[in-house]
Parts: C-alpha cells; sequence; structure tokens
C-alpha cells in the first residue's frame, strides 16, 4: 500500500484498546432472549445462531458488543472519510493545540518516485511556513491551514459490530479508496481474532 516517506512518518498503526469480553457469547444470550432460548447455549450453538442471524439480516443484536480502536499514521485525508461515519464515536489530535511538526506525509501508491520527492519539497516548504509563522506568533490553530490533507494524524474510533461490518464493507471495497482500505483490512484482521464468527463473511483483498 502507500508509503511513508516524510520526516517523522511512520506507517499506519490500528490498535485495539478496548473490545466486549467475549463478544459472541454475549450476542447469542442476548439473542435468545427474544424467543427465551436460553438453555440451548453452548459455544457452537452460539456460533450457529450468529451465523444464522447475519444470514438472516438480523444484525440488531450485534449491537450489544464494541470495540474501540487507536488508529495513527492515517491522513488527514481518509481520516476524514471514516469520520462520515456517524454511528461511530471518534476524537482526533487537534492541530489546533498540538504541535504537529513532528508529522510526516502519507505517500499514495500511484505516486512515482519522482513525484514523491516533489511532494516531499512540497511538503517541507509547507512545514517551515508552519514553523515560522508560529515563530512570529500566529496561532496553531491558524498557522495549520497552509498543512496539506496528506499529512498524518491519529485518533481514537469506537463502533458496535453492525457498525463496523458497515464500515468494512463499505470501506473494505475494490471501490474505496486505497488508505481506507487498507485501514479496514486491519480492523478486519484484529476483529477475526476475537468474533470470528461474527466477521467470517467479510474479506477486505
Amino acid at each position: 500500500m502507500g508509503e511513508m516517506g516524510a520526516p517523522g512518518a511512520r506507517g499506519l498503526r490500528v490498535e485495539l484498546l478496548q473490545i466486549t469480553p467475549d463478544p459472541e457469547a454475549l450476542i447469542a444470550r442476548c439473542a435468545r432472549v427474544s424467543h427465551r432460548s436460553e438453555a440451548r447455549a453452548s459455544a457452537e450453538s452460539d456460533r450457529e445462531l450468529i451465523r444464522k442471524l447475519i444470514s438472516w439480516g438480523h444484525e440488531s443484536v450485534l449491537e450489544f458488543a464494541s470495540a474501540t480502536f487507536l488508529v495513527e499514521g492515517i491522513s488527514r485525508a481518509a481520516a476524514n472519510q471514516l469520520t462520515r461515519h456517524r454511528l461511530a464515536s471518534f476524537i482526533q489530535e487537534s492541530q489546533r493545540f498540538v504541535d504537529v511538526r513532528d508529522r510526516g506525509l502519507v505517500r499514495p501508491p500511484t505516486f512515482n518516485d519522482s513525484q514523491w520527492e516533489k511532494a516531499c519539497s512540497l511538503y517541507r516548504e509547507a512545514m517551515d511556513l508552519y514553523e515560522g509563522l508560529i515563530a512570529q506568533g500566529v496561532p496553531k490553530e491558524d498557522a495549520r491551514y497552509v498543512l496539506p490533507i496528506g499529512v498524518e494524524t491519529r485518533l481514537v474510533v469506537s463502533a458496535n459490530f453492525r457498525e463496523w461490518r458497515h464500515i468494512i464493507k463499505l470501506r473494505g471495497s475494490k471501490a474505496a479508496q486505497w488508505e481506507i482500505r487498507r485501514f479496514a483490512q486491519e480492523v478486519l484482521r484484529i476483529l477475526k481474532e476475537y468474533a470470528p464468527t461474527v466477521f467470517a463473511d467479510l474479506e477486505v483483498r
């Protein structure tokens, strides 16, 4: 995928901060309340019930489990796409208060070496201007206006499993932008470790 080439660049990292304990057991238990079928509970019957619910399109019960991720090294361009998911919760690093001079520039995979070097040169000029404005007393919240949308940021995002399925299907499709597809791929990889049945039918290639 995209490389990071400007000073301070670190690359995309997705870290699981918190997830509902034993999420599939909880989902199945909640689903059984509607039919008073709690006595049928077992690990295998839980998995079978979840598979049926998803195949029937009855995904509201998936909302009882959730996961929260720390995302670093993603561009502001991709973060802007992600924060359109209104059923998720977000907090993003503030360019108003945080000194972002250590942030790198995300490299699109379509940039050749010559184009990337020019982009890095322009980014260094923009960062020099940013630093100069701050040194002249311009508030960071105003100095940031000269920074490109490809600059790195970090954020926390939390959503229930139903919304994560929606995000992964939408942002992991081949029609999605490359950077947010990489994000969706990482989130799916992690969620499959903790709730393999819930996310088994999803793929991001």
